[in-house]
């Protein structure tokens, strides 16, 4: 009963390999409620596939919205949902720009995410952006995060805060709450005021997890970063496969929502028409330790 809240299509985003129809054919196949397809709009950033990450948002609309399906409606044996969003990368000098994105189409969902800090990806440039200290590193990529929370209050969901978890040098990468707990306590204080879902994004998961040694089990969110987002009043959560390939559709979804029934997580959100959506799940809480043996 999950809709995926994160993904890409081939047509859309220059990393992405999927077509919609191969999207939708791999969430029918696992089973999911619903998908949406949130692809890249990252204004003025070229990177190695030589293209900007950009798409015209109007061309996008039209081809996307004949095909919306409400997850909220669906009926029995239907076709999984599937929903109009945008993953909008933070670039404060376009700030007004990026804000008219958000309010002139008509989308289910917007994301915001940072992909880039000072220009630079970390992926291709990583030692031009980590420091010798974790802390030091999360900090500011914290603050940056909590500052486009602040400047796009109508953006849904701050998407894969741990992002930068992926690319560090260090052997093991994962951001903890006592990395940075002031700036935690300042980006959750600002998503709570404007009504800003949390993104757990299990593409980082599957990254600490194959890339960084991590056991499944630990390679999911810092339990203490979830434990003060819930305490400082956070009800919004947001499950997202990140998919940019057939294959990554629904990836570490059930084993994520295992662990966040662990945590006395069974709440979530998508959004319709900019608008939250909850849904409830049920996990098996035996499943990680399950496939945590296997791993």
């Amino acid at each position: 009963m999950i809709v995926d809240s994160h993904n890409h299509l081939t047509k859309y985003s220059p990393d992405a390999s999927q077509t919609r129809e191969e999207m939708m054919q791999a969430a029918t196949e696992i089973g999911l409620h619903g998908i949406v397809t949130t692809d890249h709009y990252d204004i003025g950033s070229i990177t190695a596939y030589g293209q900007e990450w950009v798409f015209d948002p109007v061309e996008y609309c039209e081809d996307i919205y004949p095909h919306r399906r409400l997850p909220s409606r669906r009926q029995k044996d239907d076709p999984p949902g599937f929903l109009c969003g945008a993953e909008i990368g933070y670039i404060p000098e376009y700030i007004d720009r990026l804000n008219k994105l958000m309010t002139d189409y008509p989308w289910d969902i917007v994301i915001m995410s940072l992909h880039l800090v000072h220009g630079i990806d970390p992926f291709h440039e990583p030692e031009k952006i980590y420091k010798p200290s974790l802390e030091d590193t999360f900090r500011e990529i914290l603050e940056v995060i909590a500052e486009s929370a602040e400047m796009m209050p109508t953006a849904n969901i701050i998407g894969h805060y741990d992002y930068f978890s992926r690319y560090g040098p260090q052997e093991k990468s994962k951001m903890l709450y006592r990395h940075a707990p002031r700036e935690f306590d300042h980006l959750f204080r600002i998503m709570i005021k404007n009504g800003q879902a949390l993104e757990i994004n299990t593409g980082t998961v599957e990254k600490l997890h194959l890339n960084r040694g991590y056991p499944l089990e630990e390679a999911m969110p810092d339990a203490e970063i979830l434990a003060r987002y819930k305490e400082l009043g956070g009800t919004l959560i947001s499950i997202s496969s990140d998919a940019h390939h057939t294959n990554q559709v629904g990836r570490l979804v059930p084993e994520t929502c295992a662990w966040l029934h662990k945590q006395g997580i069974t709440d979530y959100v998508w959004f319709e028409e900019r608008k939250p959506i909850k849904g409830t799940f049920e996990a098996d809480e035996n499943l990680l330790t399950a496939l945590d043996k296997k791993s």
